[in-house]
This record gives C-alpha cells, structure tokens and sequence, in this order.
C-alpha cells in the first residue's frame, strides 16, 4: 500500500495544491469538531429536559446557557454549522478528485503525443485505450476514497472524545479493542490489493480485445470470424467480472465479520457502562447513542479504506506508463521553434538502421535530394522505404552515419522544428470524421478559406467541392467513408500541401486506387515538382518516367 501511495504522490498534479490541501483539510477539522460538540450538547439538553439530575458541567460546558430555549438554539446553530461545513468539504473533495483526474488524463495525452515515434511504434494502441478508458477513472475513484477517509476518521475520532469524557475506562478499552481488529483483518488488505491488481490486468485485456476487434471489422466479416472474436471478448469481460466479484465479496465477507464483532464488543461495553459504572442516565443515553454511531462509522471507515486498497494499483500502473512516455519523449526543441532552413539539398550519408532487437534494414544508404527535385523510391516489399521516410522526415533517427539538410545534421535536437516543414502521406490516407474544413485546418489551424480553397485545386478537388452543396462544411464520414477512394486520397494530399512544406514524402498513395484514380493522383503528385522536394514511393512506370531520379533499394542498399 506505501508504493501505492508513493506512485498517487508521483501523479499529484497542480489542480491539487497545497492551498486547496489545507482548505479541505481545514474542513475535515471542522466537521470533526462540529459533529463532537453536537454529541456533547446532548448531556446538558437531556439534564434540562429533567431526564436525569444534573451531574457536574465543568470546562466549555459551564459557559452554555442554563434554559432549554438557550440551549436549543446553540444546539440548532450547532447543526447547522455542521450540515454547511459537511456540504462545503463534500463539494471540495468531489472537485480536487474531479481536476486531479482531468489533469492526470491531459498529463497523459501529453505524454503519449511527445513520445517519440520508435517508442510508439513498440507499443500496442489498446495499452493507450485501457489507461483513459479504465485505468485513470480507477485513479480517480481511489483519489477521492483518499480525500474521503480523513473525513470519517475526523468523525469518528469527536465520537471517541465525546465518548472518553463520559466513561474514559470504557472509552480506552473500546479503542484499544478498534486497534487489535484492525491489526488482525490486515491481511484482507493485502488480499484487496491483489484482486486490484487483477482487475487492472483484466481490463488490459478487456481493452485489447476491443481495440483490436473494431481495428479489424472488415477483415472479421470477410473471414466470418465474428463468433470467434465474440467469444474471445466474453473470456475477456468474465475474467475482469470475476476479478471484482471476488474484491466486492471479500469486502461483504470483511463487513459482515466486523459488524458481527463490534456489535458484539460494543452491546458488553455498555451493559458493564450501565451495570457497573453507575453514570447518570443523561450520560449514559449519549453513550448509547455514541457506541450505536460508531458501528456505521467503523463499517463505513473499513469499507473505504478496503475499495480504496483495491482501486490502488491503478496509482502505480498510470504513473509507470506516464513515466515511461515522458522519458521517450523527443528531444526538446532548440531555442528558436522556426523552421529549419533548407535551400539546396538532403542528403543521406551511409545511414544504417535496424528497429530494436532485429537485423539491419538500412547498411550505409547513400542518398540526395536537390531542393525542388521529384525522386521516385521502389523496391520489394521489406526492403526499408518506409524506413527511409520516417528517417527523412525526422521521425527515426539513423543507428550511424548522418543526414544532413543543407549541410545541418538533422539531430534530435532539431527533428521537431524539421517536421514543421514536411509533409508526409501514407498509402491510405487518414480522414477525421468530421467536415472537409476540419481536416483540412487540422494541417494548417490558420489557413482561410482561399488557401484551403486553393489547396483543393491544386489537389485536384477545385471543381468537386465547388459542386457540393454544403461546400467546405461537408462531412466526410467516418475515416472518410462518404468520399470515394481516389477523393480521400485527394483530400489528405490537399491537407498536405495546405502545410506548404518544403518536403514531401509520399508513400505508394495511388497503389489501393483503380487504374483512372491513380493516374490522376501521379499527374497531381507531378505538377508539383519545382513547389517541394518529393520522394515517391512507387513502382508505377508513369510515375518513374516524370521523375528527376529513380532509386531502387536493394537489400537495405540503394542501386
């Protein structure tokens, strides 16, 4: 439970600063304080009210006023104070876990957006799903069992003052029983804190079957593997229920124990506090009334600090993988953010490279790129020329050897400002669902609506839009299932050079379109030679022929 605590310290963010640490802490007292004085007022009010003859009233009691209208209205001001400073510190409990959670999900997002493309590549999508679909909603739920706790202990601790004013022998005994329950119910906690872990683990899985099910719908039905992926989704779902049936009857296992002990233990208090200490009747009313509290509170306080044992381990698995983005994050950028120049050349200088753990893809490629030059790059499937773009666009960084822009080496250091002036466009294009503006302002927030416009017809796509009847404000669907193929495609190339980049790194757009589409898209893609400096990966004859240089890769070489 330390490490569980040592991980949530780790996370705390600044929506939870000292300042509002002690406000809430300042109202825990208060409730503490509010509820104790209530309890108290009981004695004097029973004594006027003639159930009993008075006993002494010393200390702050002597100071209440004497008549039972006196005493019933610091007895009502009293209530009062306490029901405001219960409804202020649940509010501000409810609000610290509410922006704890919304900062620890922005610190998160943050993190996986700045890891560096190798780290990401290593990591499977569904981990990133569980950690905002569960995982932090677990955290937040354990944030604000946290804040909650204190608040019963403050409680519960006015009850055991109240209470050892009246009868302290019996008071002490009480506490001293309290601390040996506690002591031998400790390994439920423990118990708690696996099953937590194994609720996480199970939502991991929960996750990735999920993420991976919609990630392949097309290829489910077109192999009917629709049951297959049902089933294996129950298997996953039965194991995470079975994970929190087995925490949630631990605790009802836990709770029917300690009512059936302290009910025990409190109903022999009393008869010995009637039977043998002789207290006035008033007194031993109150400690009736305390003792029959302190059964819920007990059962409520251990409750608490059970779910929260078991909501935990959520502290740990967020702060590791949070932790472990930060530290793959890109280097930081270079004092200035402008882009880096590039006037004359790319050039690539006996680059090798080799993904983690596996043979080299790349040995000592040498390879340039005037400025304004159209180069067209094929080769077998595997060979590395999706390597070689994500090398040329600052996305990977080269295992030896160096690439140079203008003569600067492009380092990690400067990688982030490189990307502001490249572009690059996979084979099947990505499209949000939302309008044809959106995705195109994605590229370029700024751009007006004449750039945009301009960018769609040097895409090809001018006289389409024009023709829709919503215009820019049409909406292309889910990944953009309301455009044909060739007019997606069109459209990310037009996002593309709405960024005005300076290089342009195309990665076999045409190959998924029919035979027309991809003429067009060859004949765009080379009208803009002399605007950018493109590489092509492509295979198509049409696009070599319009080519300046042609480079095929060989066995992680250029020939």
């Amino acid at each position: 439970m330390l490490n569980d605590l040592r991980a949530a310290w780790r996370l705390r963010s600044g929506q939870a600063g000292p300042g509002r640490l002690a406000f809430l802490s300042l109202l825990i007292v208060l409730a503490g304080a509010t509820d104790g004085l209530g309890l108290a007022l009981l004695v004097p009010l029973l004594n006027s009210l003639g159930a009993t003859e008075a006993g002494p009233q010393g200390g702050l009691l002597a100071l209440l006023p004497k008549t039972l209208p006196g005493l019933l209205l610091v007895f009502l001001g009293i209530v009062l104070v306490r029901a405001l400073v219960s409804r202020t510190r649940l509010l501000a409990t409810a609000r610290l876990s509410f922006d704890f959670a919304v900062a620890l999900r922005v610190r998160a997002y943050a993190a996986i957006a700045r890891a560096s493309w190798p780290y990401l590549l290593r990591r499977r999508t569904a981990d990133f799903h569980a950690l905002f679909s569960t995982e932090i909603d677990r955290v937040e739920h354990a944030t604000h069992l946290l804040l909650e706790v204190p608040a019963r202990l403050s409680i519960l601790a006015a009850h055991f003052v109240v209470a050892f004013a009246i009868a302290p022998g019996f008071t002490a005994l009480a506490i001293a029983f309290g601390t040996a329950l506690i002591w031998l119910m400790r390994h439920r906690l423990t118990e708690s804190r696996r099953l937590g872990e194994m609720a996480s683990d199970a939502n991991m899985r929960v996750s990735r079957e999920i993420t991976e099910f919609l990630q392949a719908l097309k290829l489910t039905k077109a192999y009917g593997a629709e049951a297959r992926h049902v089933q294996a989704f129950a298997d996953a779902a039965r194991s995470a229920e079975g994970a929190d049936l087995a925490a949630n009857r631990l605790q009802a296992d836990t709770g029917f124990l300690l009512d059936c002990l302290v009910a025990l233990a409190l109903a022999g208090f009393l008869w010995a506090a009637a039977s043998w200490a002789g207290l006035p009747l008033a007194d031993l009313l109150v400690l009736i009334l305390v003792f029959q509290r302190l059964l819920p509170m007990l059962q409520s306080v251990q409750e608490l600090g059970q779910q929260f044992v078991h909501a935990s381990p959520a502290y740990r698995w967020v702060a590791s993988e949070i932790e472990a983005c930060e530290s793959a994050a890109d280097a930081p950028e270079a004092a200035t953010p402008e882009p880096v120049p590039f006037e004359r050349e790319i050039r690539m200088e006996d680059v090798h490279f080799g993904y983690d753990g596996q043979p080299e893809i790349l040995r000592g490629v040498d390879l340039s790129l005037p400025a304004g030059s159209l180069t067209v790059l094929s080769g077998i499937s595997g060979a590395g020329k999706s390597t070689i773009l994500d090398l040329l666009g600052g996305l990977l960084t080269p295992q030896s050897g160096r690439i140079l822009i203008d003569g600067r080496e492009l380092t990690p250091q400067i990688a982030p400002a490189w990307r502001q002036s490249v572009g690059t466009m996979a084979q099947e294009a990505f499209l949000f669902h939302a309008s044809i503006r959106a995705n195109l302002a994605w590229a370029r927030p700024d751009a007006s609506d004449e750039a945009m416009r301009e960018a769609m017809r040097l895409a090809g796509l001018g006289d389409f839009v024009a023709a829709l009847p919503l215009g820019l404000d049409t909406v292309v669907g889910d990944r953009g299932a309301n455009l044909s193929g060739g007019e997606r495609q069109r459209l990310a190339l037009a996002r593309l050079l709405l960024r005005a980049p300076r290089l342009i790194l195309l990665d076999e757009p045409a190959s998924a379109l029919d035979a027309a589409n991809e003429e067009r898209i060859l004949e765009t893609i080379a009208g803009l030679k002399g605007r950018a400096t493109i590489m092509l990966v492509t295979h198509r004859p049409a696009a070599i022929a319009a080519a300046d240089r042609h480079a095929v890769l060989v066995e992680g070489r250029l020939a």
